[in-house]
């Protein structure tokens, strides 16, 4: 009797499932989130060289780095197995930059924190205000309204500080979104929704050189 059972127990121990950790994400240590990127190579007046470094990820076989020109949209992806990398971009830009960890055992992809910095262009007097951080509804989020109202939130960074103002774009069609307020200057506005509705944001901001740029949220309302 005493002999099956350690039998018994021992076979349970054998078809016990073996746990694979997921990947984990990396730190982000340079570009520094919000940096003029001051240390980048310049190769020529249009571009530069850029080296992107992260802490190394436990349990992660290889990493993909993602550049995004906050200007035009444009995406590049890089694969790698080094926590550093260096990359040429165009210079006179802000670009936002990630990291997915990724392991040959596990499905699951670890992201990052997403950074933000601005590539100097020559001879750059000024340069243009980042895309507000959208913060309240966050992306794709449903929200509860007060009493039919919803307080939208943002944060605006530039690095020669002198954001001027942000305008507020609010509709249900993302073709067709209608100017609600212009010229803010505080991150905040409270606006009256409906119940059981999907909306589009968008937030201008502009500096005192008149440069812009925009940020462009999605969300819904409860019913």
């Amino acid at each position: 009797m005493r002999l099956n059972f350690l039998l018994i127990l021992i076979l349970l121990f054998s078809c016990k499932k073996e746990v694979i950790p997921d990947p984990e994400a990396v730190i982000l240590l340079s570009p520094g989130n919000g940096d003029s990127c001051t240390t980048a190579l310049n190769i020529d007046l249009e571009e530069s060289q850029v080296t992107f470094n992260w802490s190394q990820s436990l349990h992660t076989d290889s990493y993909e780095i993602n550049i995004n020109n906050l200007d035009n949209g444009e995406i590049l992806k890089k694969g790698t197995v080094f926590n550093s990398e260096s990359i040429i971009l165009k210079r006179g830009f802000p670009y936002s930059w990630w990291v997915f960890s990724k392991s040959e055992n596990s499905p699951t992809i670890s992201k990052s924190q997403i950074w933000v910095f601005y590539l100097e262009g020559h001879s750059k007097s000024s340069y243009l205000p980042f895309p507000a951080k959208l913060l309240s509804p966050g992306s794709e989020e449903q929200v509860n309204l007060d009493n039919g109202r919803f307080l939208f939130q943002w944060e605006g960074r530039d690095l020669d500080n002198d954001i001027i103002s942000f305008d507020f774009y609010l509709g249900e069609d993302i073709d067709e979104l209608k100017l609600i307020n212009s010229n803010l200057t505080g991150t905040s506005i409270e606006i009256e929704l409906e119940s059981g509705k999907n909306y589009y944001w968008k937030i201008i901001t502009t500096d005192s050189k008149g440069n812009t740029s925009s940020s462009l949220g999605s969300f819904s309302t409860s019913a």
